[in-house]
């Protein structure tokens, strides 16, 4: 059943995304603390996405939102100074774990490592990348550091090598702090004080996982972050143009599996090319109810390969390609 409800998720996902503007939900239910930011930052996301073009936005802090076919219509969910366990049932965490999975894209904003501490969820925790320490969970507000732009990403290009913030800086090191595997590091702040948790560390970054992109920043505790600090802003602008560019499409040299689809219409048969022949891949087609109608296995030391579907009827298909645990999708089109 999970399998099925999985690949009805990727096909609504594929389908709201290939024809429409991306479009954004910001989530900001809260079980725990409620910052008064957290309407100035849905405001902000949304003013972004109106001012640039590139994305509609629309927000709750209703968790039944998650659902699979209504997740299948965002690019994104942001996760907006959200806070404490229980946030969704399981229904609607297994939702969210498909909406990533299908390619989906997730952003985190402050709160949202203290949203699901002690590993409550474990998909989640992984997801955002880290969950803030308690006692204490952070140094005072306003506590002015430098920060080091540690590696290349939009979200901190712009920056310099440094940035000086006025901020609440978390703790990721002791009492149910933790940062996770995988996290690509993009700012790291200076040392804030004597105690072993104020060391160095990290305060945002990305990763691809679970089939979908992730971004994160602990930065963004008050109002003022969304409304005049244009740093920021731009920080959190780039994170989600990053978030929301793991589309569906026809191969592409910035996919994770290199590969082409020619041609696309198709009559009877495409032709499979890939610059990668180190890795066996799987080919699998699915019609629109999400049923697999075709599966093929590309052995690694073949190129290109000729795909016949023949039997198969006119109309939309969603194809995906695995190898190991990376995945690239594209529509397919077939027509007399």
């Amino acid at each position: 059943m999970k399998t099925q409800t999985f690949l009805t998720g990727l096909l609504l996902f594929a389908l709201c995304n290939l024809f429409s503007q991306d479009k954004v939900l910001v989530f900001t239910k809260t079980n725990g603390f409620t910052h008064p930011s957290i309407g100035a930052g849905v405001t902000m996301i949304r003013n972004l996405g109106n001012a640039n073009g590139l994305w509609e936005t629309d927000d709750t802090n209703n968790a039944n939102a998650f659902t699979v076919s209504n997740l299948a219509q965002y690019s994104a969910v942001i996760w907006c100074n959200t806070s404490g366990n229980n946030l969704l049932n399981a229904s609607q965490r297994e939702a969210f774990e498909d909406f990533i999975a299908a390619g989906g894209g997730f952003l985190g904003i402050h709160a949202a490592t203290d949203t699901y501490r002690d590993r409550s969820w474990p998909f989640y925790n992984e997801l955002v990348g880290g969950i803030v320490q308690t006692s204490p969970n952070h140094t005072s507000n306003n506590f002015n550091a430098d920060m080091t732009v540690v590696n290349s990403h939009p979200s901190v290009d712009f920056l310099g090598t440094t940035w000086n913030k006025s901020e609440e800086y978390y703790y990721w090191k002791n009492n149910g702090g933790q940062l996770f595997s995988g996290n690509i590091d993009l700012l790291v702040v200076e040392s804030t004080g004597s105690n072993d948790y104020d060391e160095e560390r990290p305060i945002s970054w990305y990763k691809e996982y679970g089939g979908g992109r992730s971004f994160y920043t602990a930065l963004g505790h008050n109002s003022s972050d969304y409304t005049s600090d244009t740093d920021f802003i731009k920080h959190v602008e780039e994170g989600i143009k990053y978030v929301i560019s793991n589309t569906l499409s026809v191969g592409g040299p910035d996919q994770e599996i290199p590969f082409q689809i020619t041609p696309n219409p198709v009559s009877d048969i495409f032709r499979f090319t890939t610059s990668d022949v180190v890795r066996t891949k799987s080919l699998r087609i699915y019609d629109i109810n999400g049923q697999l109608v075709y599966k093929d296995e590309i052995p690694s030391a073949v190129a290109s390969t000729n795909i016949n579907i023949e039997n198969l009827s006119n109309g939309l298909y969603i194809g995906s390609i695995i190898s190991g645990n990376q995945q690239s999708n594209f529509k397919l089109v077939k027509k007399n």
